[in-house]
């Protein structure tokens, strides 16, 4: 009798885990193998377009368009190239770009920041997700000089 409660937890344990690996692969999966393929996409249009030395790839950047964003090495210059699915490539020197450490030590309590990445909406742009008691708090600062450009609340 005892084993037959054995087999029915192991298989009831196995099932919950097969739930949840297929949940994940509906979800968390799906969504990571998109911005995969968007990355790979904006790099090789990278690559045709500027054609520069060295690509590294940083994050894609949800706002108003898409961008994915790549710091590149171009005749001697460090570059961050803001690359969006249609439409000019944006790119600015890195070193006249705040550096996102500084941006989140002027911004507040860094234990409460969710992310934090490059970004560009009409502008080169640094946005921090920060967490709060209700929900979460988009902010976003100039790239050049880090300065506050708009908050925006979700809760």
């Amino acid at each position: 009798m005892k084993w037959k409660i054995v087999i029915g937890l192991i298989g009831f344990i196995l099932l919950i885990t097969l739930i949840g690996t297929g949940v994940y692969q509906f979800t968390v999966a799906e969504a990571k193998e998109r911005e995969q393929t968007v990355a790979i996409q904006a790099e090789a249009r990278l690559k045709k377009e500027l054609a520069p030395k060295q690509i590294q790839f940083e994050h894609v950047f949800n706002g108003k368009t898409q961008y994915s964003v790549f710091t590149i090495e171009q005749d001697g210059q460090a570059l961050r190239a803001f690359v969006p699915k249609t439409g000019k490539i944006e790119t600015r020197r890195v070193k006249d770009g705040m550096k996102i450490a500084d941006v989140i030590r002027q911004a507040g309590n860094p234990e409460n920041i969710v992310s934090a990445k490059y970004g560009f909406e009409n502008r080169a742009l640094i946005e921090i997700v920060t967490k709060t008691a209700t929900g979460y708090d988009y902010s976003y600062y100039t790239y050049q000089e880090g300065s506050f450009i708009k908050r925006l609340r979700i809760n």
